[in-house]
């Protein structure tokens, strides 16, 4: 309803959360039921049961698109629900859409819904994902700050040197945005204030984003701490969507 696909990045911001600690990056994937919403991994630490939440995706604008925006030419999907009440979330939302200059508020019109959704702009979705390395070296002294990773590793994982990544803390929560550094076999390593944020024995994920006009397939890795076991299977959206369905 409100246009976010699977993989997608967004930021979620819980809602009365400390001013210093409201937000944090991840990705979205579908729900194992209609009207459920669960935080996992990292996720787990940030957010609890009953939380309000809000949920942003973001996109990037060339000087062509920046001139159509000004004109109002690409959709705003405003997806709003009703906090404390215990009913259906999809049925008791109202869907907003900014557009052409004009404001449709509680948008029901299928074929304008259907029309603004073709003219969305790309966004950032999941790349890759490297899950359950364990660090095993520090160096908080060097002014590098990055996630340095067994070169093996990243490259199963499709990530290049320097490569912007999102450092996910599985052990103590959080997310840290750095970059990657090869290293040679087993060495996974935190440096400057990423020591800091993830250190011995701490295990972590690493996600990568690119950005596209239509959701990738992400590559996602399964390790034993510091070596690749093995590629994990896709979520089979198709399919999850019809059992869900008809278990509803």
């Amino acid at each position: 309803k409100s246009e976010i696909r699977p993989y997608e990045k967004v930021i979620v911001a819980r809602i009365k959360g400390n001013n210093l600690k409201n937000r944090i990056k991840t990705f979205v994937i579908p729900g194992q039921h209609p009207t459920s919403v669960e935080a996992r991994g990292s996720l787990n630490f940030f957010l609890k049961k009953d939380d309000i939440i809000c949920i942003i995706s973001q996109t990037l604008l060339n000087k062509i698109e920046v001139e159509k925006y000004k004109k109002n030419l690409f959709p705003i999907f405003d997806l709003g629900y009703k906090p404390g009440k215990k009913n259906n979330n999809v049925k008791t939302s109202n869907l907003d859409i900014e557009f052409n200059n004009k404001k449709i508020k509680n948008c029901n019109n299928a074929a304008f819904h259907n029309n603004a959704m073709r003219s969305r702009l790309k966004r950032f979705y999941l790349s890759s994902l490297i899950l359950d390395l364990e660090i095993n070296n520090t160096n908080p002294n060097c002014l590098r700050g990055s996630a340095e990773l067994p070169k093996d590793v990243m490259k199963k994982g499709g990530i290049k040197k320097y490569q912007s990544v999102s450092v996910y803390n599985s052990s103590r929560g959080g997310v840290a945005d750095t970059y990657a550094i090869p290293m040679p076999p087993n060495v996974v390593m935190t440096t400057g204030a990423m020591a800091n944020f993830a250190k011995i024995g701490d295990k972590v994920n690493i996600a990568a984003f690119s950005i596209n006009d239509t959701p990738t397939k992400p590559i996602l890795i399964l390790t034993n701490g510091h070596q690749f076991i093995h590629h994990l299977p896709i979520l089979k959206i198709k399919t999850q969507r019809k059992r869900i369905e008809k278990s509803s």
